[in-house]
């Protein structure tokens, strides 16, 4: 069993925490902007602040206590595009989930970089991976691509806040990505709570990037592990 979070949320703790790594960026899930719950901060505007990465979008998915929830990317490089996509659902009652998509310049290098929070429900979590492939497929294959984010493969949802993780050797999420991407095959958990635990986060990348290393930072700062990537681009 791993490092329980206390459910307190410190932004402060988690950049200090993120910035020890020396990030070029840093893929971000489960942001609060204006919220109650965020004591009516920008939660994104204050990582950018205390990580030292200057360059931020986000992606709002729904209004959430008086401010809005969503995804987001931080960067040490100008952003020049960002577009969040609405992940497909299956039933309006379901939460919306997104897709935030970004182009960040190296120089005379375009990276696009995905931060992704697939949905609880398994058929959401499929369409979810083809609107991947179709999204990326408008991109130049010059262009390397990453994704990362939190997957929400084997969890089930058995009540409110209440979820079953069921791991198995093979995803269909993950399978389907896989036709055009590599992944890092992480096995270790990265999602520990009260709620449930399992290895549910992870990146996938193209195939003509060269992975250098990955590793899970455990923490207690949040409910999930960061997770530590590498390339050479």
């Amino acid at each position: 069993m791993g490092k329980v979070w206390t459910g307190k949320i410190d932004i402060r703790r988690q950049s200090m925490l993120l910035k020890k790594y020396h990030p070029d960026i840093i893929f971000l899930q489960e942001i609060d902007m204006y919220t109650k719950r965020a004591y009516n901060k920008n939660q994104l505007y204050n990582l950018s602040k205390y990580t030292g990465l200057n360059y931020r979008a986000m992606g709002t998915n729904i209004k959430y206590k008086n401010g809005f929830y969503g995804d987001g990317i931080l960067s040490k490089f100008p952003i020049e595009y960002s577009a969040n996509y609405l992940s497909p659902l299956t039933s309006n009652l379901h939460e919306q989930r997104g897709i935030l998509c970004n182009k960040i310049s190296f120089g005379n290098i375009k990276i696009n970089v995905f931060s992704v929070h697939m949905s609880t429900f398994e058929d959401e979590r499929i369409l979810t991976s083809k609107e991947l492939l179709r999204i990326t497929s408008k991109i130049n294959n010059n262009e390397p691509i990453i994704i990362g984010g939190d997957f929400n493969v084997g969890i089930k949802r058995i009540g409110k806040h209440k979820y079953l993780y069921e791991p198995k050797e093979k995803y269909k999420e993950y399978e389907i990505l896989k036709q055009k991407f590599k992944s890092i095959e992480n096995t270790e958990y990265t999602w520990f709570s009260s709620e449930g635990n399992g290895c549910i986060d992870s990146f996938f990348y193209s195939k003509h990037l060269k992975l250098i290393k990955y590793k899970v930072i455990e923490t207690n700062i949040s409910d999930h592990y960061p997770i530590y990537v590498e390339f050479l681009i």
